[in-house]
């Protein structure tokens, strides 16, 4: 038996971004600090801005590049020449220098303030001259220990040293410096700098060391704009976003989903890490920590798929009209109307069985009746539609000959035919949870002959789908001469022969006509599908992941009913095969299923780090701080596809673009903001955990 995960509250993050509207008359942020009391300040280009807990309130006037918070909770905030202590008297004046102010640092028992050719150090009332610089470019300055300082220049670093202090130069020429731009620096106070260049994050031992991004595997390699240590963890601000590190693990934070901007200015966080702060040129992003459980998770997709996903019962994407503005969108119609509802009456079966929830078995009920009624509207005995769309909606009556016109209890509607293995595959996935886990008599008998009246449709018809034109549809074909025979179907052959017998497996378990039983053995033994099924996924350098789909709904369908081990045997080859091939996506779904049905180790810890990972919401932003990241490894082999570039394994599951479990994994941006994927995404593997006794409650 693969083993449970009782998985306790993990960190959700939720972001808000905050530009002209929230008060910020400038959106190029320079620099955040908080204060002892909690306040929040962000100097701009024109102006220094208080958070008041709503939005953004200018306190000075000015461009404020440094602001810094002292051990003693003392803020100081720099414009130009200017130096200011902030409070509730807002911003106040304290002292002037002859140059601006570049940067503020302290060590153990002293503060420091740098300006571009001038060191000054705090001595109770002022800062008072300390000495000059080495250089006249000084832009950043760091301390620890026992006036331990370090500044630095974009062509090098200066140490601060003796009893009268001297500047120690170290530049590229003379050490194993790197040769490019330094962009930050700071000190960890235990004699190492992390030292921000134009090509990544390198670490110094403060002696003659030099350790590049590649020595800690994870280091950004990309421009580096900002270094900062909060509670316990690393924040480096790039060009491309930001990435927080604690040593073993590593997270980034890109551009539209997380940061209003790719290129990250600063970054702030509260004192319990509840908020951090990140700036851009294009303003703030508050990212906000919630803890969550699993469970709590799922009751928030459970109430997103009732307020915005559910049309006529059915559960799609949501089409957005204003980008990022969910609040904005509508359910959507979809090729796949009957896939995905199939996945939620799934999904909320297993709730329904393992909570006993009234209202899990209530929306399951609802998405029963309209997935049925895909194929009581076609007129065609055992056909279901792919979809059907009304007056009004999108492209209704736009002379597509796929849609037909027809009628029922509500009006006109079209229906979409060319209905395809994905559709068959989710209705028997669907059909069947409910049917185990949720129907009444009277719903058992209706679902076991809609079930049965699609597969005697396929079976009447040549193993295919037979649309109104009298033609089979293109995808929808489970023909032996094809699968077996045909070399053009040779990539079908496993995953059409595994969808042919779970179909008839299904009608057998629901109706006990041994009609169904007889031909799903015949096709075992005189047609070999079971051996078809032993290797059902074709290696395609992880190009089809439609196949990949439809190949777990199936095994999760068929292996529930077939209690023969030597031909269950077949199907968990199959399923092995294909899993380890996938194994590389930690798709949450795959990884739960095989170990469902094997008993096997599944990456259970995975799939758990998938879920939380997963974000609130499943817009589909654009993510261009990705295309900028200089870290990702590209992979070889889908171009004999026709595959689209994409990465030797995939990003975390809040880096990555959302997809569902028939889209690529491996891509690094997709989308415009405008869609909002299923919730099933996160449901289904949930719920479907739960029910196999996978995840604790």
């Amino acid at each position: 038996m693969a083993r449970k995960i009782f998985a306790g509250k993990s960190p959700q993050k939720i972001r808000r971004f905050f530009g002209k509207k929230e008060g910020l008359s400038c959106c190029n942020v320079n620099c955040l600090a908080f204060a002892g009391n909690g306040t929040l300040y962000a100097g701009t280009e024109s102006g220094l801005f208080a958070f008041n807990g709503k939005v953004f309130e200018k306190i000075a006037a000015g461009a404020f590049n440094c602001l810094y918070t002292a051990k003693d909770g003392t803020v100081y905030a720099a414009s130009s020449e200017k130096l200011y202590t902030l409070g509730i008297d807002g911003a106040v004046p304290v002292q002037n220098f002859d140059s601006p102010v570049s940067a503020l640092a302290e060590d153990d028992s002293n503060l420091w303030l740098s300006c571009a050719d001038v060191l000054y150090k705090y001595d109770g009332s002022k800062f008072a001259r300390y000495c000059r610089h080495e250089f006249t470019e000084v832009f950043a300055l760091t301390a620890y220990g026992d006036a331990r300082v370090y500044a630095a220049t974009p062509f090098c670093l200066a140490g601060l040293w003796g009893k009268r202090p001297r500047w120690g130069v170290i530049m590229p020429e003379t050490s194993q410096m790197p040769d490019c731009a330094v962009t930050a620096l700071k000190a960890d106070g235990y004699g190492h700098l992390l030292v921000g260049t134009e090509q990544g994050l390198y670490v110094y031992d403060s002696m003659s060391s030099w350790y590049a991004p590649d020595y800690f595997g994870n280091f950004p390699k990309e421009k580096v704009t900002s270094i900062d240590f909060f509670a316990g963890k690393t924040y480096v601000g790039t060009v491309a976003g930001l990435y927080i590190f604690d040593g073993a693990s590593r997270s980034f934070l890109g551009a539209n989903r997380w940061l209003p901007a790719q290129e990250v200015t600063c970054c702030a966080v509260n004192g319990d890490g509840s908020e951090l702060w990140v700036g851009t040129h294009e303003g703030l992003s508050l990212i906000e920590y919630k803890m969550m459980t699993l469970e709590e998770k799922a009751a928030h997709f459970d109430e997103m798929a009732q307020k915005y996903y559910i049309r006529e019962g059915y559960h799609t994407h949501v089409r957005l009209t204003e980008y990022g503005n969910i609040d904005s969108g509508f359910p959507g119609i979809t090729d796949n109307d009957g896939l995905w509802t199939g996945s939620y009456i799934a999904a909320e079966a297993c709730r329904y069985a393992v909570t006993g929830d009234s209202e899990a078995l209530e929306n399951a009920r609802k998405s029963l009746k309209a997935l049925l009624k895909l194929t009581y509207i076609t007129g065609i005995d055992g056909f279901p539609a792919r979809a059907y769309r009304r007056p009004g909606e999108d492209l209704f009556g736009n002379g597509d000959p796929e849609w037909h016109l027809t009628k029922d209890e509500n009006g006109e509607l079209e229906w979409k035919g060319e209905t395809s293995s994905d559709e068959t595959s989710g209705h028997f996935f669907g059909l069947s949870y409910y049917y185990d886990l949720c129907a009444d008599d009277a719903e058992k008998e209706e679902i076991s002959k809609v079930a049965c009246s699609i597969t005697d449709h396929i079976l009447e018809h040549g193993y295919t789908l037979c649309d109104a034109d009298g033609l089979p549809t293109t995808w929808a074909r489970w023909n032996p001469d094809l699968l077996n025979r045909d070399d053009m179907w040779r990539w079908e052959r496993g995953i059409n022969s595994y969808e042919m017998l779970c179909m008839l497996k299904v009608c057998y378990h629901m109706s006990g006509d041994e009609k169904y039983i007889r031909e799903y053995r015949r096709l075992i033994d005189e047609e070999h599908y079971a051996l078809n099924c032993a290797r059902h996924k074709m290696e395609d350098a992880h190009s089809n992941h439609i196949d990949d789909h439809l190949g777990f709904l199936t095994a999760a369908t068929l292996l529930r009913y077939e209690d023969d081990p030597k031909i269950r045997a077949y199907y968990l080859f199959g399923l092995k095969h294909h899993w380890e091939y996938e194994r590389i996506e930690r798709c949450p779904f795959f990884n739960i299923i095989y170990g469902a049905f094997t008993g096997d180790c599944c990456d259970l810890e995975t799939a758990v780090e998938s879920l939380e990972k997963l974000p609130l919401d499943f817009i589909e932003y654009p993510l261009c701080s990705n295309e900028a990241r200089a870290d990702l490894v590209w992979d070889e082999g889908q171009e004999v596809y026709n595959g689209p570039r994409q990465l030797k394994e995939p990003l975390p599951y809040d880096e990555k673009p959302v997809n569902n479990f028939d889209a690529s994994p491996f891509a690094i941006t997709r989308g415009h903001g405008l869609t909002s994927h299923e919730t099933t995404i996160y449901l289904l593997p949930y719920w479907m955990g739960r029910y196999f006794g996978l995840l604790g409650d």
